[in-house]
């Protein structure tokens, strides 16, 4: 089985949009907090998120935007007039507008199902699992991941190797039949070494540099998923 990270690994998303995100939100606003300009309330938005979620991943563990929306609205006195599962996918949407499928993932993930061998993904986020779910039916509308796996439905972020290993539960293997493809050095190579699998480095579809020093463990590395297919062929 293979196990892929999502974003910039199968899916390439440009750098957040804060702004356009928190916006979006706005836009649903039937009721804003008195004497406060949608840019001022967008600025407190963003430094309650990244207080919020800065305290989580230093500690690996995640938070659930679904959440902190609820917390910013009865904070701020905001009433939205879509629920907050909606909002959710909206507000990674609108920061992320322009994200695609990177190059050579749609005819991997079919030659994987055609062979036989199953795939599905674990990806930190505090993004729901429905929401993840949406956007990979929309970019790669022929996938069929046996699972998805989030941050946010299970506490923990990678490379917390219980992560990792609840999807191996999942998958009804041990961690040596299973291979990882993702692009940060710490969470998805480490995290993989760590647990037990096949870690795979994958630097085609990079939006941003410097994802940190590489570890030092065993690992492959791939620039396409051209090079990834002909890794497997040779297995």
């Amino acid at each position: 089985m293979i196990l892929f990270d999502y974003g910039q690994t199968l899916i390439v998303e440009p750098q957040f949009d804060w702004m356009a995100a928190n916006l979006a939100i706005l836009a649903h606003a039937q009721k804003l907090p008195e004497n406060m300009t949608r840019e001022e309330l967008c600025r407190r938005s963003d430094e309650l998120f990244f207080h919020v979620l800065g305290q989580q991943h230093e500690n690996y563990r995640e938070m659930e935007h679904v959440k902190f929306l609820r917390l910013l609205c009865d904070a701020y006195d905001i009433t939205l007039d879509i629920p907050l599962e909606e909002a959710d996918l909206l507000y990674w949407d609108s920061a992320t507008h322009g994200s695609f499928a990177s190059p050579g993932a749609p005819e991997l993930l079919d030659y994987l199902a055609a062979n036989g061998i199953r795939s599905g993904i674990i990806s930190n986020m505090c993004y729901s699992n429905a929401a993840l779910c949406a956007r990979l039916d929309r970019y790669l509308p022929n996938n069929r991941f046996d699972f998805v796996m989030t941050s946010s439905d299970y506490i923990l972020r990678k490379p917390e190797s219980l992560l990792f290993a609840v999807a191996c539960k999942r998958a009804g293997l041990t961690p040596a039949d299973i291979w990882f493809v993702g692009d940060n050095p710490e969470a998805d190579i480490l995290g993989a070494y760590n647990a037990g699998m096949r870690p795979i480095l994958y630097t085609g579809a990079h939006m941003r540099k410097g994802n940190g020093a590489l570890p030092d463990v065993p690992f492959d590395t791939v620039e396409t998923f051209a090079e990834l297919q002909a890794l497997i062929e040779k297995a």
